[in-house]
């Protein structure tokens, strides 16, 4: 069973989608979650740097750094505290590979589709722990 079944990256200025995970799963509340990931991501400014919205059985978690927001819908059951492990190190890929003026320069959604192999990768490293 996957715990963490979307991730996101955003640049926190306008919300613009940097890179996704992809998901095979057609959940309403999934599909709701997500939603409310791009309504979140338009606003980042105004959260602070790290943030849950609980709901009732699937959960957003978010983590902003440097300009960049890290966000993902995970399981309810999934510690917050291994959400948050999982974007730390989402970020710490994303920076490693991504140079900040890239960021910045973006001008269309999804710009670093090179980015979504290892957002993948990571992501089902932490879905084979749970």
């Amino acid at each position: 069973m996957s715990l963490i079944l979307f991730a996101l990256v955003v640049r926190v200025r306008d919300g613009l989608p940097l890179s996704a995970s992809t998901d095979f799963q057609h959940n309403p509340e999934l599909q709701e979650r997500k939603q409310q990931l791009r309504t979140i991501s338009k606003a980042l400014s105004l959260f602070p740097d790290r943030g849950a919205v609980k709901g009732h059985d699937l959960n957003i978690y978010f983590l902003s750094s440097e300009g960049v927001s890290y966000m993902s819908v995970c399981d309810a059951s999934l510690p917050a505290a291994m959400a948050f492990c999982f974007l730390e190190d989402l970020r710490w890929e994303f920076t490693a590979h991504m140079d900040n003026a890239k960021v910045a320069l973006a001008a269309r959604p999804y710009p670093f589709l090179e980015f979504d192999n290892s957002l993948a990768w990571l992501q089902q490293q932490y879905n084979q722990r749970g």
